[in-house]
């Protein structure tokens, strides 16, 4: 008779990981990705203005201060979004938004702050330092990293990164389809009538429950009787999925037919029996590639058993690294990755020191001292799955 941890370490060893599917980034929650995802175009493209305030040459900074101030002619606008086409020389300035395109020439913006407007000219009393106020070109990151990776669990993070990089689809692991059957005389389901002697197969639906909370798709059979040619013919239906769990009908009694069931179809048994209780009578085994297990008819027992022995299976099903995957992350995350930070300031030129702009899009990394870079998720009918992802091995 196995310890748990021996059970635990059997179920694992016999769970492969399944293929990809592609599926909308909306759905890919929670899942796990099978593909690394790479920058296709630097990031930002352009060089854009961090701030408010005014586009410039350094040098027509020169020996600027308060006690004497430079007076630029205004030559044009650039609003995010809408590049204004003018080219900045000496004497020229160009008024930018937070977002907007550098105009042709221009090497530094000036902060509104340090700023006044007078007659078609902008009155600058500060230098920031060339360079200041500019977010450059793959600033965030460059075209051929890596930002995701093969392997990391997607939280809404990693869909608002996917979004900024435009992958509107995306690879992960397919979910299993878990086939789930109670047997026993007794059982009734709710289209049958109500009797004082036959209770609700609450197995069925609890476990259901369970394999959707796990985030594989539950095919409910339904009940099936002490019957071994019922029996048969209900796991043969079963067999469309990646794995099949019954409760009840292990015990050694006369109407215990499930391991006759299973043996049948040539059922790889690993197990039988495990030292715990409640989950004493319970059964594991594969049927080709197939997982099955055999739960006891104890709904509490049931309940913990798939808990313990089944839900780690499934995570490995499903490509997570660990069984602590599957709870999520959460996405104020301390540690730093390439999904953690965005539009990061140079902390070296003076503008920005100490400032952190709250980011629209959630990726990028912290820039170098000088500023510059060397479909929502379908209910499941339980009683009618399907698949309408696009699976790939």
């Amino acid at each position: 008779m196995l310890d748990i941890n021996e059970a635990q370490k059997q179920i694992l060893e016999a769970t492969p990981v399944l293929g990809r599917v592609s599926v909308h980034i909306l759905d890919s929650l929670r899942r796990v990705l099978a593909q690394d995802i790479e920058v296709t175009e630097d990031f930002p493209a352009s060089d854009i203005s961090a701030m408010d305030g005014y586009a410039v040459r350094h040098t027509s900074l020169h020996s600027v201060s308060r006690q004497m101030p430079v007076y630029l002619r205004i030559i044009g606008e650039s609003p995010a979004g809408r590049p204004c086409g003018a080219s900045v020389r000496d004497g020229e300035a160009v008024r930018i938004m937070t977002g907007g395109l550098v105009p042709e020439g221009a090497d530094t913006v000036v902060r509104l702050e340090d700023t006044a407007e007078d007659s078609g000219y902008v009155i600058c009393t500060n230098d920031p330092g060339r360079g200041d106020g500019i977010r450059f070109r793959g600033e965030s990151l460059r075209e051929g990293e890596v930002v995701l990776r093969a392997g990391d669990l997607i939280s809404p993070v990693e869909v608002g990164v996917l979004a900024t990089l435009r992958r509107a689809y995306v690879y992960v692991h397919q979910k299993p389809l878990v086939a789930i059957f109670s047997t026993g005389d007794e059982l009734t389901d709710f289209h049958d009538p109500a009797s004082p002697w036959k209770p609700m197969c609450s197995n069925l639906y609890a476990l259901a429950a369970q394999v959707l909370e796990s985030g594989a798709v539950p095919l409910c059979l339904g009940v099936v009787k002490d019957d071994l040619e019922a029996q048969k013919s209900m796991l043969s239906d079963a067999l469309r999925a990646d794995v099949i769990i019954t409760s009840g009908g292990l015990s050694k009694g006369k109407y215990d037919l499930v391991r006759k069931s299973f043996a049948s179809f040539g059922m790889d048994m690993r197990f039988s029996n495990i030292f715990v209780k409640p989950g004493k009578p319970m059964i594991f085994g594969t049927i080709g590639r197939k997982l099955v297990f055999g739960l006891p008819g104890n709904p509490s027992a049931a309940m913990l058993s798939f808990e313990q022995f089944i839900k780690p299976a499934f995570l490995k099903l499903m490509g997570h690294q660990d069984a602590d995957a599957f709870h999520g992350r959460s996405y104020s995350r301390d540690h730093l990755n390439g999904a953690s930070l965005i539009d990061s300031f140079a902390h070296g030129n003076a503008g920005n020191h100490g400032h952190h702009r709250a980011s629209l899009v959630p990726m990028g990394r912290p820039s170098p001292a000088n500023g510059r870079s060397g479909q929502k998720q379908k209910a499941v009918d339980c009683s009618k799955p399907g698949r309408s992802e696009r699976v790939t091995h």
